[in-house]
């Protein structure tokens, strides 16, 4: 490899040792290749970090596109046509356009590969543009100020348009656009972390997706997906970020979700918009909220889980289905809230309220017929005390409220229509004045869990 000059050894390890805080390819059987030098199956694993993944090398291969041609200045890369293999760990640093290419990282499941993309435009017509054949993991850094894009036909084999068989980290903050015309957006058979960065991914299949683990640790996510907006098949962890999810079968999915505080998630899902299911009914799967902020706009269940809820924290904002066969909220175990703000509306048919042995109150309110869209639901204690004001974005027939604010023993009053001053955000009020329309029931809140019917 090229030795990095003296007077760039300085920048270069100031800018790229990063110590973590917080011909064409078309393998029909991806992940199940062999590594370069041995018989050894590659065999997907569960990410974390490690103490070196954000430290790179001073010496670093220059992988230079052309448009039509790869140049290399350094080792480590082998060329063939408009494919740039990378055969040895190390780091190497990929800049400038290819129309119909490939880089595909191919080195023994041992070597860990560092990739920084610096201004890199990617494009194959047949097959993922970036693809991590064999590697022990392979880490991606999107240089500051930069823009990457990966582009795939859709005649492609991989189910992903940047794919690795192996672990999959990335990070920094550059811009990655990804386009997913055959299947999946950015996708790992191996677990997958993502710190910071700006990603618009849109693709046939799944945005965001690995076999084992996936972590969001920061960063700007703009994602259009054909089937699940993020899946994680074991595990799923938002420790941060901004997330908005335009279109999707599934917004998130995975055996055990996790969203914690700094992390704020928009999305839309014509199927469930969290679902916390291993596709089986012997799993104990599970959805934790302990902070952030997650609004929901689902045509099938609001918020899924084939066994447990816990919410501790945060903000969560349902619209739920309109049609009896599914609900705002669906657990098949327990639901328990012990803090947080909790607004859920949709059809009555199937409607779920967080469990008895909850120790924050809700309740549950039916309404003896549907109701409009976007008229105002709001209910206050008898001074007038606003505990929500709200516009759900469909017709409904039931809403859940969860809240700090309602206490056992108090009788609160509950009105259809009127106004408000306040600023709505996904139809949810802050602040302002209400303007009564008409009164549609009242309720004492008897338990953890209170039931109300309104007219």
């Amino acid at each position: 490899m090229i030795k990095v000059k003296n007077s760039l050894l300085a920048l270069a390890f100031t800018f790229f040792t990063l110590v973590s805080c917080s011909d064409k390819e078309t393998d029909p059987t991806p992940g199940t290749t062999t590594d370069t030098d041995s018989d050894t199956e590659l065999t997907a694993q569960t990410n974390t970090e490690e103490a070196d993944d954000y430290i790179f090398d001073t010496d670093i291969t220059y992988i230079t596109l052309n448009s039509t041609s790869v140049a290399v200045t350094g080792e480590g890369v082998t060329v063939e046509n408009t494919t740039a293999t990378i055969t040895a760990a190390g780091t190497y640093s990929v800049s400038g356009t290819l129309t119909d290419g490939q880089v595909v990282v191919n080195t023994d499941t041992s070597s860990k590969v560092k990739i920084i993309l610096n201004g890199a435009y990617i494009t194959s017509t047949s097959t993922a543009p970036l693809y991590v054949k064999n590697a022990a993991k392979t880490i991606i850094y999107l240089t500051p100020s930069t823009q990457n894009t990966l582009t795939d036909g859709s005649a492609s084999k991989l189910d992903g348009t940047l794919y690795s068989a192996a672990r999959l980290s990335i990070f920094g903050t550059g811009s990655l656009t990804v386009t997913g015309n055959a299947d999946g957006g950015i996708v790992s058979e191996g677990g997958m972390i993502i710190k910071d960065g700006t990603y618009a991914v849109t693709a046939a299949e799944s945005t965001l997706k690995s076999d084992k683990n996936l972590i969001i640790d920061g960063g700007t996510f703009t994602l259009t997906a054909g089937n699940d907006g993020i899946h994680g098949e074991e595990s799923l962890i938002f420790n941060g970020g901004n997330i908005v999810i335009t279109q999707s079968e599934e917004g998130i999915e995975s055996a055990e979700i996790t969203i914690n505080e700094g992390t704020s998630i928009q999305l839309t899902s014509t199927d469930d918009g969290v679902n916390a299911s291993s596709g089986d009914d012997t799993s104990e799967n599970h959805f934790y909220m302990h902070g952030g902020y997650l609004y929901v706009n689902a045509s099938g269940d609001g918020i899924d889980s084939n066994g447990y809820i816990e919410i501790t924290g945060g903000v969560i904002v349902v619209n739920g289905p309109t049609q009896n066969s599914n609900g705002a909220i669906d657990y098949d175990r327990t639901f328990t809230i012990s803090g947080g703000l909790l607004v859920a509306a949709g059809s009555t048919g199937m409607a779920q309220a967080p469990s008895q042995s909850s120790t924050q109150n809700s309740v549950k309110i039916n309404f003896s017929s549907s109701k409009q869209a976007n008229q105002l639901i709001h209910i206050q204690d008898a001074t007038g005390n606003e505990i929500i004001t709200f516009s759900p974005a469909k017709t409904f027939q039931s809403v859940v409220v969860s809240s700090p604010s309602l206490i056992q023993g108090t009788t609160y009053s509950v009105y259809l229509g009127g106004s408000s001053t306040g600023t709505a955000t996904n139809g949810l009020y802050e602040g302002g004045d209400y303007t009564a329309g008409t009164l549609s029931t009242s309720f004492t809140v008897s338990s953890n869990a209170t039931t109300a019917t309104g007219s």
